[in-house]
């Protein structure tokens, strides 16, 4: 027995899967090895249209190393990814999310007005390593800036 043996069956008699009890049997087979391949063949070429190529992985990471060090050179502190890019699951037009970590605690009012007067700097930088537009802040629970690279 265990923890979900008090739980109500449906009183419409479906199983969670949609189908009626005596149905569920005449539908659910054992794939053979044959089908099961090409089963994994399908999934397979599904996985590699959606995922991430290697030029649009090495642009992003490229992207978001130079966003790091742009936010590093405003002051002390440690630059992350998290979410999508790290994951591989980002789409084409995503964003990409980055933390700071840092030990000042006087940062705590300034911080955001640092990165985006460094962004704002790298806008009108000719020579940027990629071109910063739209440099935007948007004043939120949590400080969140938001660029466009």
């Amino acid at each position: 027995m265990g923890e979900h043996e008090g739980w109500a069956q449906p009183q419409s008699g479906l199983l969670p899967n949609g189908l009626l009890p005596d149905e569920a049997a005449s539908v659910i087979q054992v794939l053979d090895s044959e089908r099961w391949l090409k089963a994994e063949q399908k999934t397979a070429e599904l996985i590699a249209c959606i995922q991430p190529n290697p030029p649009s992985e090495e642009r992003r990471n490229a992207v978001a190393d130079y966003v790091q060090r742009l936010i590093m050179k405003c002051f002390p502190c440690q630059v992350f990814t998290f979410g999508s890019v790290p994951l591989k699951t980002y789409l084409p037009d995503g964003d990409i999310d980055l933390t700071a970590f840092s030990k000042n605690q006087t940062l705590k009012d300034t911080w955001a007005h640092q990165v985006r007067d460094m962004l704002e700097n790298e806008e009108k930088n000719e020579n940027a390593e990629f071109h910063v537009k739209e440099v935007q802040y948007i004043q939120a629970e949590v400080g969140s800036l938001v660029r466009h690279l």
